[in-house]
């Protein structure tokens, strides 16, 4: 038989074996045969293709530059090692080969494919946009590309083109389990929870151990008030893979929703490991677990690493005839924290400023929207726009200071500013701590929820209000309905404690000393304000083991926010909760004449009723620690004369309090406003900025 004969032959049985992921056996029979002096570009290939399938690259690369020594010109070769050079990172070095090869055969999808993936990479997203659509042109059924398409669009803001690319990859690959994982999260971010529980199951129904996916299906049942069926799936992803955090994170928070907690010990373990893994999970719902303001820091750093800087910011200013402030939320309707900001809106100084609304919510029907969107200059609804076509109008129109009001909470569109489309760009009251997140320069706050030793907690530069940070409305309406204690069947001579903060920001750490002091004075009732049945449920079952009449924990339901003022007549004494203090709910309180004890805590969200407080003029209902707060509610209890004395200067601060002086607090942001403006213009910094005392 010929050497010709003998070397086809070897080539065949290695492509055979090759083809049967015989890898080692590919490698050795072809080193033997280049030893042997066979010096053909395709043993060396081989080689290469059958360490890249076994992760080393590195031998990879080495093998492929030989093959090309000998096949210089052979386009498939340099593919190959371009993607070995992709895995190692050495990109610029990925690009040139890719290019090569394209100079050999100028349509190769693949090449372009892998450019795309080089560009992505490096967040070079417009590149990648251009590279995964020339793919396509090349070959329509390359449902990687479409599903990359939807990461890049999804990472612009663009959920319309997003949601259209993932659906076109599962269209070409009915099997493809990221794309309808992806693409659930798109829906429940638009609010289609339904297509997004549809998109799962169908996910599901290839892979039923997929954990991103049971997880998202966790998330959408919970967006679907069906708690029980989130918390399964939960806790199902768990069982799966007992350290994917994300699955964790959102267990832990439903179970603090549920205020069950039976596994402390456990909880704090599984919350450990979140604060000490690198992946990073939405903070937010996390700030009721602990009290650091450290580690609240270094979870916003872990997840504000994806969101990266996506145009440079104009240093240059507008030269409007009035500086222009933009409200960028989801929020601009009937919404706890919007209550509080009418009084911004209504009384900013129209001769000197503009206000301009940037609404990317959904619910936005009702009549505060209504009543609150004649305040503004001009009003954009941009719910069905993406991150940089919002960014884009703002441009536009010229808006000098941005104001991120969601930060990390619900409903969150952080990329807005990662385009950088205002002069300056501030964090402000929506989320309770830093965003960590590189191109937004300020946080509103104070010296009581970020004392001066806490800077080095936050990533933004601190814009320091004089008296608490927090607005108020001064003209808010009380109904005139009477309730009556006998309606809820509690006794008129009771002492009736309440806390009205949502059931995910009680900790068992304060439930605890409520019990005690509860136990201790039979007269007391406690009203609570809590939809959630599950969270009822375990509520009641903690008053059963503390022994408590369960008749003495009496549940109110949501009602009109004037009827809810005028219902905290039937209540005594509100109690604040611990790591993440009542915000919105202390204002109604305070604003109704109600006193309310806290424990200062360590984080700003800990930190929130003592700044109210402060401002209320009431620094005598702030306590330092749990044997404080436990004393200074049982003197409020049993010594009357004490807490006549209380309720009288709670009542009479109500009229006298900076809290509650609107017109001062808008003049003083106004000077903020200004002075961010000023110092970016005229000397191009960021510095912390006081204000007033």
């Amino acid at each position: 038989m010929s050497l010709e004969k003998n070397i086809e032959q070897s080539i065949m049985s290695l492509l055979e074996e090759f083809n049967n992921q015989k890898y080692d056996q590919v490698i050795e029979k072809s080193k033997k045969l280049l030893d042997q002096g066979n010096k053909f570009f395709i043993f060396y290939n081989l080689i290469g293709a059958s360490y890249s399938f076994k992760n080393n690259h590195k031998e990879a690369i080495d093998y492929y530059l030989k093959a090309l020594d000998l096949e210089p010109k052979n386009e498939e070769i340099f593919r190959n090692l371009g993607k070995s050079l992709i895995n190692e990172e050495r990109y610029d070095e990925a690009i040139d080969a890719f290019n090569q090869s394209l100079n050999l055969k100028s349509n190769n999808a693949d090449c372009y494919f892998n450019l795309g993936l080089i560009s992505l990479s490096r967040k070079e997203y417009l590149k990648s946009l251009s590279n995964f659509n020339k793919t396509i042109e090349l070959k329509n059924n390359f449902y990687q590309a479409y599903y990359n398409l939807g990461i890049v669009y999804n990472l612009l803001g663009n959920l319309t083109k997003s949601e259209e690319n993932y659906n076109l990859a599962i269209k070409y690959n009915n099997k493809y389990l990221k794309a309808y994982n992806n693409l659930s999260t798109i829906y429940i971010r638009q609010n289609k929870f339904k297509e997004a529980v549809d998109a799962l199951q169908a996910c599901l129904s290839v892979d039923s151990n997929y954990i991103q996916a049971i997880t998202n299906l966790g998330v959408a049942y919970q967006a679907m008030n069906n708690f029980k069926e989130a918390l399964l799936m939960y806790e199902k992803a768990i069982n799966i893979q007992p350290y994917f955090v994300k699955a964790i994170s959102q267990k832990l928070f439903l179970n603090r929703k549920f205020c069950y907690w039976v596994n402390d010990p456990e909880e704090k373990n599984q919350f450990n490991l979140i604060n000490n893994s690198i992946e990073g999970v939405t903070p937010w719902q996390l700030l009721s677990l602990d009290d650091s303001a450290r580690d609240e820091y270094n979870r916003a750093k872990n997840y504000s690493k994806q969101f990266v800087t996506l145009e440079e910011r104009n240093s240059k200013p507008f030269n409007n005839k009035k500086i222009k402030i933009g409200y960028f939320t989801s929020d601009f309707h009937y919404h706890a924290g919007m209550m509080n900001m009418e009084g911004l809106f209504k009384y900013y100084d129209k001769n000197k400023f503009e206000i301009v609304a940037f609404d990317y919510g959904y619910n936005n029907n009702d009549e505060t929207h209504y009543r609150i969107k004649k305040y503004f200059d001009k009003f954009f609804y941009v719910s069905d726009l993406s991150d940089k076509e919002i960014a884009d109008l703002s441009k536009k129109n010229q808006i000098d200071i941005g104001i991120h009001r969601n930060g990390f909470s619900q409903n969150s569109r952080p990329k807005i500013f990662a385009y950088n489309p205002c002069l300056v760009q501030i964090n402000f009251l929506g989320y309770p701590g830093t965003t960590a997140l590189d191109f937004i320069d300020y946080i509103i706050a104070d010296k009581t929820v970020i004392p001066e030793n806490h800077t080095k907690f936050y990533s933004e530069k601190i814009i320091y209000m004089p008296n608490t940070y927090y607005p108020t409305y001064d003209k808010r309406k009380v109904s005139t309905k009477k309730f009556k204690r006998s309606d809820y069947n509690i006794p008129d001579n009771a002492f009736v404690l309440c806390s009205f903060n949502n059931s995910y920001k009680i900790s068992s750490q304060e439930f605890s000393i409520w019990m005690q002091i509860m136990k201790e004075n039979p007269s007391t009732y406690l009203l609570l304000l809590i939809k959630e049945k599950e969270a009822r449920e375990n509520l009641l079952f903690q008053f059963n083991k503390y022994k408590i009449e369960k008749k003495r924990l009496v549940f109110f339901y949501y009602i009109d926010i004037q009827d809810h003022l005028a219902r905290h007549s039937l209540a005594d004494l509100y109690l604040d909760t611990f790591n993440y203090n009542g915000h919105t709910s202390i204002v109604d309180s305070l604003f109704s004449g109600l006193p309310v004890v806290t424990k200062i805590g360590n984080s700003f969200s800990g930190r929130v009723c003592a700044s109210m407080l402060k401002a209320f003029d009431m620094q005598e209902l702030i306590t330092e620690n749990n044997d404080d707060y436990y004393k200074l509610i049982t003197k409020l209890i049993n010594d009357k004369p004490f807490y006549n004395d209380i309720l009288v200067k709670t009542k009479n601060n109500v009229s006298h309090s900076k809290l509650f002086n609107t017109r001062d607090y808008v003049q003083n942001l106004e000077k903020a406003y200004v002075k961010t403006l000023k110092m970016k213009v005229e000397e191009n910094k960021v510095e912390n900025i006081f204000i007033g005392n």
